[in-house]
Order: C-alpha cells, then structure tokens, then sequence
C-alpha cells in the first residue's frame, strides 16, 4: 500500500498532461470500482440496503474520494508533487487530533511526539528543494482541504461503517465518490480533450487498481484492525518509499536532510505504533 500510495502523486501529475482533472478523478474511481466487481461476483457479497449502512457509505465517498480526489487533482495542476506529498500527509495530524476528540482514542506524549516527528521528518525531505511560489496559494489551500477530508472519512468509517465486508465497502465508496466528480466534469469539461495514450492507460491503472481497489480496501482493514491514528501515522512512511524508489531504480543519492527526515519519519511511525 505504501509503495504504490508513495508514487500516486506522480503519476496524477503524469495523468493530468492528459485529461482534465475532474474527469480524471473520476474515471480513477470507475476503473477501481470495475476491478472489484468480477470479486465481489464471484464472493456473491451481499448488497447494502438498508439506509442506515448506506449512508455512512454515502458520506464516505464524498469525504474520502469526492473531497480528496476532486481538491487533490486540481491542486496538482499547479503545485509541484513533492510540496504536494507535505500538505497531503498533514492527514496523520488532522487524524490524531479527531480520534482523541471524536473518537475517544488514548493520548500520551509518545504518541503526540512520535505525530509531531513524522510530519516533521516529511517536511525535511521534500521543503529544501522546493520553491514555494504565491502561484501556489490557491493549490495549496485546496491540498490542506483535501487532507482535512481524507481524516474526516477516516474518522467516520471508524465510527460509523458497520458493512462487514471490506470489499463491498470500499466498491460503494467508490461509486458514490465517482458520481458527484463525474457531474462536475459534465458541466465544467470538455471530455474530448482525454487523450487515450498508453502513458494515461498506465496511470489510471496505478491509481485506479492498484491505489483505489487494493489500497483502499487494506487502507479501510488497517483503520478496522488497528485503529485510525496508528493506521494513519503509517502514511509517514510514504515519502520513505520515494526515496527508497529513487536510490533503488533510479540511481539517486540521498542528501544528509533526506536521511534526517527518513530517519525522523520512521522514530515517529515507530513511537506512535508503540503507544497504542
């Protein structure tokens, strides 16, 4: 999950020299849902009906995927990834501080510093080497709005999702997402600028498929297993994985900040891991 969630950024930056954002969000929401029906055929998953297990779902997909999707493509249009990959993994923060308000988890100074840390070890990595520009304001105010949504939507599954599969979860999420996404495009877009190019084929794969339907299903099991703060501090390792990514396939070097901040992400992962 952290692998592929470590390079989504790229690739919606990738996929936007392509598509129209909304449109594009939404065709990653589709794509993702369309994966998972084959399974849930086959598992003969038993449909939701009742409203009170629908609408938390409903409210799921416009926070976790309507909110976060729709504000995240259109800032990446203009803001850089890696500034982006900051403002995004706010998330952690924005959670820990619901889960102790809202949902009444445990606090102690581990896990406040092990928050703090991470965060802190993100901003290490990327911040030297970006130019932060007034052009990016309205981006990135979009981003800490996408991120305040994505810990919204944690919270409430926490809360409120009863639905016992995860599957059937995650495939009406999606749906219920995808739907408000696609009728803003409708109305704003111009659909026949998608350029259909292998490039754009390979980016709604990754963020469709391996982001949406794996991801997102493991993502909802962590949160149900082990809790919203732990489950979220695990995001302080994504932009590990870049890195990891860049040395690894990419022949990049590490800078003595980029090892400071890895090293202050996984001491803050691992604290707050500890104090739960």
């Amino acid at each position: 999950m952290l692998a592929v969630w470590g390079t989504s950024f790229i690739f919606v930056k990738v996929g936007l020299a392509y598509s129209p954002p909304f449109i594009f969000a939404a065709l990653r929401q589709i794509v993702g849902a369309a994966a998972m029906l084959p399974f849930l055929l086959n598992k003969r998953e038993a449909i939701p009906k009742s409203r009170r297990e629908l609408f938390p779902l409903l409210l799921l997909g416009i926070f976790n995927i309507t909110l976060t999707n729709g504000a995240s493509f259109t800032a990446l249009q203009t803001v850089p990834a890696g500034l982006a990959t900051v403002i995004a993994y706010t998330q952690p923060v924005w959670v820990f501080v619901f889960a102790v308000v809202i949902l009444k988890e445990s606090s102690n100074a581990r896990k406040v510093l092990g928050t703090l840390l991470g965060f802190l070890g993100i901003s290490i990595i990327f911040l030297p080497g970006i130019q932060v520009s007034q052009a990016y304001l309205g981006g990135q105010t979009l981003l800490v709005f996408s991120s305040f949504a994505w810990a919204i939507g944690a919270i409430l599954f926490k809360a409120k999702v009863k639905t016992e599969s995860l599957y059937m979860v995650n495939f009406i999420m999606l749906l219920f997402g995808a739907a408000p996404l696609l009728a803003v495009s409708l109305l704003t877009e111009n659909l026949g600028s998608i350029q259909w190019t292998p490039t754009f084929a390979v980016s709604l794969f990754q963020l469709g498929i391996l982001a949406q339907s794996v991801g997102w299903t493991l993502w909802l099991f962590l949160i149900r297993r082990l809790g919203a703060s732990k489950t979220s501090s695990s995001l302080f390792l994504t932009p590990i994985v870049t890195l990891v990514v860049g040395v690894v396939f990419l022949n990049e070097s590490l800078s003595a900040l980029e090892v400071i901040g890895a090293s202050a992400a996984l001491t803050g992962t691992y604290l707050v891991s500890r104090s739960l």
